[in-house]
Order: C-alpha cells, then sequence, then structure tokens
C-alpha cells in the first residue's frame, strides 16, 4: 500500500478538500500540477479526530475518490425542503461532475460499496467487533430489557443497526424485527429514532452548514478534516441505513 509520508499527506490536504466540495477545477489543477501527489489519492491517511473512542487509535486510510459517492448518498436523497433545492441542485449538479470526471479517470466510484463501520472511530457508531456492545441497549444492559419483556431479535436489531452491520440488519428485518419498537415510555428510542435523529443533525447542523459556508468563504477558512470526514461520512452511513430502516417501518 502506497500511503503518502507526513508532508505529502498534508499537501494532500488540498486534494482532499477539493473532492469533498466537488470543486472540479481544483482537483484538476491538483492533477496537472502534482501528478505524482494525487496518484496516491486512494491511501489519504486520516488522523484520529474528536470521534476516537480508542485512545491509542491514531488514523486509517480512505480512498479520496469516494468522497464523491459519499456527496452523491447525500444530495440525492428526498425529502429536502423546497426553499433548499436551488441549493440541492446546485450540489447534485456539481457531484454528477465529479462523478464524470472521475469516470475519464477509469474511476466507477458508484458502483462501489462502503464499509462504513471500518470507520467507526469517527461517527456515532459504535464497534462492530466489540462483543461488549451486545450487552447495552442505549444506557441498560441488554438483560434489563429482556426481563421486561422485549424480544431479542428487537435488542438485537438496534445493536447491529447502531454498529452499522448492514448485512445482519437486513437479515433481522427480514425475520421480523421491529425497528420502530420504543425501549422506553417517555421518550422517542426506537432504533429508527436513533438513526433519523442523527441524521437530521448531520444534514443541519454539519454538512450542508459546511457547504454554505464554504460557498460564502471558500479556502480562507479553517478546516479540521478529520470532523469532515466524520460528518460526510457518518451523515451518508446514516441516510443509507435511514433508508434501509425505512423499508421495514411498520409505522408508514
Amino acid at each position: 500500500m502506497n500511503i503518502p509520508k507526513n508532508t505529502e499527506n498534508e499537501k494532500l490536504g488540498k486534494l482532499f478538500l477539493a473532492i469533498y466540495f466537488n470543486d472540479i477545477e481544483e482537483v484538476i489543477e491538483f492533477k496537472n500540477q502534482k501528478a505524482d501527489l494525487y496518484a496516491k489519492k486512494h491511501n489519504f491517511f486520516i488522523e484520529e479526530n474528536r470521534y476516537a473512542k480508542n485512545e491509542n487509535f491514531q488514523g486509517i486510510t480512505f480512498d479520496l475518490t469516494n468522497l464523491t459517492l459519499l456527496n452523491y448518498k447525500i444530495w440525492f436523497t428526498d425529502g429536502w425542503r423546497k426553499e433548499r433545492m436551488p441549493f440541492i441542485n446546485e450540489k447534485r449538479q456539481q457531484t454528477n461532475n465529479m462523478v464524470d470526471f472521475w469516470k475519464s479517470e477509469g474511476e466507477d466510484v458508484l458502483n462501489r460499496k462502503i464499509e462504513y463501520n471500518k470507520y467507526f472511530e469517527y461517527f456515532y457508531s459504535n464497534d462492530p467487533n466489540n462483543p461488549e456492545s451486545d450487552k447495552e441497549i442505549i444506557a441498560d444492559p441488554t438483560s434489563y430489557f429482556l426481563e421486561k419483556g422485549f424480544r431479542e431479535i428487537d435488542l438485537r436489531l438496534y445493536n447491529r443497526a447502531e454498529c452499522f452491520d448492514f448485512v445482519e440488519t437486513e437479515n433481522l428485518l427480514e425475520k421480523g424485527a421491529n425497528p420502530n419498537v420504543h425501549f422506553y415510555e417517555d421518550e422517542d428510542s426506537s432504533i429508527f429514532d436513533r438513526i433519523n435523529t442523527e441524521r437530521s443533525y448531520l444534514t443541519t447542523c454539519e454538512v450542508t452548514s459546511g457547504f454554505d459556508f464554504f460557498k460564502r468563504q471558500g479556502y480562507q477558512q479553517y478546516f479540521h478534516i478529520p470532523s469532515m470526514f466524520g460528518d460526510l461520512l457518518g451523515l451518508a452511513a446514516h441516510e443509507e441505513m435511514y433508508a434501509l430502516l425505512s423499508k421495514y417501518d411498520k409505522e408508514k
């Protein structure tokens, strides 16, 4: 694996920003001026950020071309407010332009799958490989809910969806798990609520506001790449999980 050195990775940060914001002119300019660095775009090193749960976690690599796929999964969802559609349509066109550019580079980014929970340190996701995650749901042990009469399959669904294990989540849904089970009487506490709440927060408070600010300020601002990566990846992950749970929504 051709991982860039620290100084190279820092310079590649400019390419991260250009692809992140669908700035195709800046991407092409970077390619033309820094071809050697551009060739390392598939192994950009993302440092740890505020979401890290493991104090020994130092970071992970990510294929920068997949930022376009994340953009696509976000901007091409439904349900945007009418007054936001001019902005959303602009983002969609910019994203499509990047998709076409990658095709010209031999990169078919839309026919890929991202293993979101590989990057669980960067967004609101449980560690899919931690057996301890099976022992607690929300704020109480699973034994507490079993004693209350909740079904094990519904508890398992909450856990696997919160770990962004799409394969097992769909398997449980097919077997009859209910994404609308509320585990507490006095609050919205279903897995559907959990995913939708974070989805709404990331959309409104992090991602769209970041793109709004970029439209006004451009590159003349401070960027914290690990957080930006976590927000974009996290929103795409929550959008996909929301879409999956919605297919089995028993309250429609």
